[in-house]
């Protein structure tokens, strides 16, 4: 008998309060990725990873894609970030963080930058972790697909 472990209640109350008031960057993603509209993939939106809870989730690529909003950008943002990147990364997950005014500025190269790890994932090329989309145009550096920074 091949049964799915029991989910924890708790969880998946708190991710469908956090489906109910999604901001509006995460809205634009999900339409992106919903249905399999993203290299024929199927996401999970609020998926409970517990003890966290990602934005989107490919189970069957181990890819999470999470959307950074302000919080995200002051150092203790950061820094539980960077730890719940590790925690993720221990148990097999591939984060590519998105930021969010990124999606309203330039929704074709997150869309692109999310199909490159979705084919690298299929291929068996594990990117380095966590994949961060280039800067937009107007700042005077951008980051590699590899997430190093290259002068323009």
């Amino acid at each position: 008998m091949n049964r799915r472990p029991r989910r924890d209640p708790e969880a998946i109350s708190f991710a469908r309060d956090q489906r109910a008031r999604g901001n509006e960057f995460a809205r634009d993603v999900w339409q992106m990725l919903r249905n399999r509209r993203c290299r024929n993939q199927k996401f999970r939106r609020e998926y409970a990873i517990p003890p966290y809870t990602v934005d989107f989730c490919c189970v069957a690529l181990k890819l999470i894609v999470e959307v950074d909003g302000e919080p995200h950008q002051t150092n203790e943002g950061r820094q539980h970030d960077q730890r719940r990147d590790r925690y993720l990364a221990e148990r097999g997950y591939h984060v590519v963080r998105v930021l969010g005014y990124e999606v309203l500025r330039n929704a074709v190269a997150v869309r692109r930058r999310i199909e490159q790890v979705i084919d690298e994932r299929i291929e068996g090329r594990a990117p380095s972790s966590p994949a961060l989309l280039p800067r937009s145009e107007s700042e005077h550096h951008s980051l590699s697909p590899r997430g190093r920074r290259e002068p323009e």
